[in-house]
Parts: C-alpha cells; sequence; structure tokens
C-alpha cells in the first residue's frame, strides 16, 4: 500500500508539469512577484508531505508533514522549516518534531523552475543534527506555487510535494 501512494504522488505532481502550455492561465510572469525590479526580496510559505519508500515500516511511519517560511533574492533562497518526523501520532513527544535551515538556488525553465536545496536540522530537545539534500521543480500560477522535489533527508530518500504561497 505504501509503495503505491509514493507511485502515485509521484505520477500525480508529473501529470500536473505535464499538462502546461505555454500561453494558458497557467504561465507564469515572474513580474506578478517580483515587481519589475528582478533584485527584489521576496517572501513565501510551504506546506508539504514528504514520502519514503524505505524498509517495510507503515505509511505513517516513513512519511511526514512539514511547514516552511523563507526568501528568496534573485535565485537563491533561505527558509525556516518546521514538522514532525513522521505521522505516527500514537506516541507523541517534543523529539518527534524538528526544525531545519534550508537554502536553496533556482534556475527558471520556461513556467517551471529547477531547483537545489541544503539544509541542516535538528530533533528538538536533542543533538541529533541532520542534513537534507536534493533537487525539485515548482510550478507557478500567480502567487502559488505547486512543487515536488526528491531528496535525502536524514539518511533516507523522499519524494516530497506541497504548495507555496509567494507574498
Amino acid at each position: 500500500m505504501k509503495n503505491l501512494l509514493f507511485i502515485l504522488s509521484l505520477l500525480t505532481s508529473l501529470m500536473t508539469f505535464a499538462q502546461v502550455v505555454p500561453g494558458t492561465t497557467t504561465d507564469f510572469d515572474n513580474s506578478e512577484i517580483k515587481g519589475s525590479d528582478s533584485s527584489k526580496i521576496c517572501y513565501y510559505l510551504s506546506a508539504g508531505i514528504s514520502i519514503s519508500n524505505t524498509g517495510s515500516s507503515t505509511f505513517s511511519k516513513t512519511s511526514y508533514p512539514s511547514i516552511e517560511f523563507g526568501g528568496t533574492y534573485d535565485n537563491f533562497g533561505l527558509g525556516l522549516v518546521a514538522g514532525r518526523g513522521n505521522l505516527d501520532f500514537n506516541s507523541d513527544a517534543i523529539q518527534n518534531y524538528w526544525y531545519e535551515v534550508k537554502t536553496s538556488f533556482n534556475q527558471p525553465i520556461g513556467p517551471v523552475n529547477v531547483y537545489g536545496l541544503f539544509g541542516i536540522g535538528n530533533y528538538i530537545r536533542t543533538k541529533q543534527l541532520f542534513i537534507e539534500y536534493g533537487v525539485g521543480m515548482s510550478l507557478n500560477i500567480k502567487k502559488y506555487a505547486i512543487f515536488v522535489q526528491s531528496s535525502n533527508w536524514d539518511g533516507s530518500d523522499y519524494i516530497s510535494t506541497g504548495i507555496t504561497y509567494n507574498f
């Protein structure tokens, strides 16, 4: 079941990007967010879910939700991310929650932005640090964006999907 959800999430995200036709209402004009000054600092808020295909654990133990607030300047981004280590709420403790400082570099390719990311984080009230690195792409629709990314987070591979609101 977990593998099926993983594959469906990936296919849904890829099909969304495949439906973009330049000149349609989903075609994105960077001036809507950045204005006429392309070096303007822009802020964003993102929410997402990350799904892993590791081991024989359940979906709730290998997936995690997150929320991110950050800013971009030109093609560089810096964000603060917070979330829960998994979706299994049977044993809730503060150590299940984490925070991360994440950087990114993006390159627009038509209506899609392709990006690389790197982050360092910590589980709350622990000494356990982790890193995240990966690549992704997002499709901007006016002030919103949907994204899909592949990353290695705390030693496990994840596919993440979500939505972003650009201020």
